[in-house]
């Protein structure tokens, strides 16, 4: 017993002295960090530099920066998360390097990584519109590529100067559309799924009830591809001074481009090595101090971020002095507080915009929506205080960057203006209703569902038991009827008879162009333009500050946000490429499909086959 009690202790010491170690080392861990990011001042732009503009990274329309739960993750993981940088804060830094003498040009390499929502091809268009008027400057835009996606070459063509690494190798093989059909899946494993919708394009139901794209949606979506490939090559053409028509049809056959050949046909301007690249920029440029490459300064250490600990109040305390607010919606519209990019929940959005109108010093409102819609909850949360800020007289502008359909447009249905780029994906004026259940699944296991009620259809949202006819009856009528409320924002806001709406509805998706012929989108512009005219409509005169909801975060400002127990740190190991040819991809994102459906009524407005770079991924 004495040998016994003896061991015990010595193991109970043991794990306290493992534990205060454990602390010590991980306090030791944190204040190294939070050291490092304290005392990293940016680099000095010193006179005759480049502007290196890397494509690596994900360009979105919210600020995300760098976490702490970033900062952890690649700790633990090594695998560097490409750069998240969002369009005002690029568009931004491309205005001061036009104005800025230590400035000489800028360079363009890497490739983009998207992720979630980002890169979307409006937004990129934007961006490039600010290269466009950095060359107004007279400051050259030299570019040096490898093997770029088709996405990347998009920047790349619009450059002044483009040289391609002997190695490389350009593809341009045309645009395709593909989605996840678990239809087949959910009958197999006994999962039953019953649907009430309105529109013959609505076509948002069809990955949980087919196994593959009905003919009215293959239109559609055959329509957009053929716009935007359309719109691709005439970009391409008109920057690389070439014809759209013969690049074109040369491509039916002859897509796959080496140096050389790119070169002969007018895609690059010189074939260089990366030694010979840097050569050129030095010529351009300056040397610099160390002699052994060009004065340069990196995006991300030219871009206007807070640096760590100056927000330490918080995300968003804003409002001191700013006089309009750019509130971002980007991702799946559902009907919580989430905010991550890849879905945002309708009540973080009412909060942050009741924050703005709330505030004596916010005089306008411009809402910038990056969304293919989701949750009706969620979506008609947002518009009511959308409303509310109009009654209280702070106008609102809502500026769509790369899509905003279906629920990114009720959202839009109630504003002072409406503002979309020519290939921004809108419309998709339609509703459903999902109604999953499990009980052939559950009966497939020995298991099955029993409940107590007060009436037959007391359990009527439930996932245990098919919907009778009745029910089912009961349940297209509410579609309906939030479709004609649909067709009535769309009518009394665009100033549009609901006849007419109803012909451009029924779920039928249009690019930005054809939306503005139609009268379902006010005037064509982008983010800028967008600020510009909420300035007008608010009677501001420059100078006015511009704040952003939600704003960059830090590391430093996460962590103290963690100790507060305000943030929470999920992380969710990557996917490696032999998990992605095995098919965990396709699990992961029928996952992150079947978690957007919250909505309290099983209702939804929602571009389902949409992703982030629609047509290049």
């Amino acid at each position: 017993m004495k040998k016994f009690l003896s061991e015990v202790l010595r193991k109970f010491a043991v794990s306290i002295v493992s534990t205060i170690l454990f602390a010590v080392v991980f306090f030791f861990l944190v204040g190294g960090i939070i050291s490092s990011l304290m005392e990293s001042p940016k680099p000095e732009v010193r006179a005759s530099s480049f502007l290196v503009l890397d494509l690596t990274m994900n360009l979105t329309e919210r600020p995300g920066g760098l976490t702490f739960e970033d900062v952890a993750e690649q700790a633990l993981t090594e695998e560097v998360k490409p750069m998240q940088a969002h369009l005002l804060e690029v568009l931004d830094a491309l205005r001061k390097a036009k104005n800025d003498p230590k400035i000489a040009g800028i360079l363009v390499e890497g490739s983009f990584q998207p992720q979630d929502y980002g890169c979307g091809y409006s937004t990129i268009r934007e961006m490039i519109d600010g290269l466009d008027e950095f060359k107004n400057s007279g400051k050259p835009v030299i570019g040096f590529c490898h093997s770029p996606s088709q996405l990347d070459y998009l920047v790349y063509s619009a450059c002044d100067e483009l040289y391609m690494d002997p190695s490389g190798t350009l593809l341009l093989n045309g645009l395709a559309s593909q989605d996840l059909f678990l239809g087949d899946t959910l009958k197999k494993y006994g999962v039953g799924v019953q649907v009430v919708r309105t529109g013959r394009y609505k076509g948002a139901v069809e990955p949980f009830t087919s196994s593959g794209y009905s003919a009215e949606n293959r239109e559609q979506i055959q329509r957009l591809l053929e716009l935007r490939w359309e719109d691709y090559l005439g970009f391409i053409a008109e920057h690389r001074d070439i014809s759209a028509d013969e690049l074109n049809s040369s491509l039916v056959g002859n897509y796959l481009f080496e140096p050389e050949k790119a070169l002969d046909s007018g895609l690059v301007d010189g074939v260089l090595s990366h030694d010979q690249m840097i050569d050129l920029i030095i010529e351009r440029g300056a040397l610099n101090h160390e002699g052994d490459w060009f004065e340069e300064v990196a995006l991300i250490d030219y871009l206007d971020r807070p640096q760590p600990g100056e927000a330490l109040k918080g995300p968003e305390s804003h409002f001191q002095i700013p006089e309009i607010a750019v509130i971002y919606v980007e991702g799946v519209l559902v009907d919580g507080g989430v905010d991550d990019g890849s879905m945002v929940g309708g009540k973080q959005v009412v909060q942050r915009i009741r924050k703005a109108w709330n505030d004596g010093q916010c005089k306008a409102i411009v809402l910038r929506v990056n969304s293919p819609g989701g949750s009706v909850s969620g979506s008609d949360a947002i518009l009511n205080e959308i409303k509310r800020a109009r009654k209280e007289g702070v106008p609102v502008v809502v500026s769509m960057g790369a899509v905003a359909a279906s629920g990114g447009y009720w959202i839009a249905t109630d504003c002072d203006l409406l503002l979309a780029h020519e290939q921004t994906i809108t419309g998709s004026i339609g509703v459903f209703g999902l109604l999953p259940n499990f009980e052939d699944l559950s009966s497939r296991f020995g298991a099955s569902f029993d409940a107590v009620k007060t009436h037959p259809s007391a359990d009527l949202l439930g996932v245990t038991r098919p919907k009778s006819e009745e029910e089912m009856r009961v349940l297209q009528t509410h579609v309906e009827s939030l479709y004609q409320k649909f067709v009535n924002l769309v009518a009394k806001g665009r100033g549009l008879d609901a006849q007419t709406v109803q012909q451009h509805a029924e779920g039928r998706v249009w690019m930005g162009k054809d939306a503005h012929e139609l009268g379902l989108v006010q005037e064509l512009g982008g983010l800028y333009d967008a600020i510009d005219r909420a300035a007008e409509l608010a009677g501001l005169k420059e100078p006015y500050e511009v704040i952003e909801m939600p704003e960059v975060s830090t590391p430093m400002d996460d962590f103290v946000e963690m100790l507060d127990g305000q943030a929470k740190v999920s992380l969710s190991p990557r996917l490696s490429i032999l998990e992605k040819v095995a098919g965990l991809s396709a699990l992961a994102e029928a996952n992150d499909l079947l978690k957007s459906l919250d909505d309290p009524r099983r209702t939804y407005s929602w571009l389902s086959w949409y992703r982030g770079s629609f047509g290049f991924k």
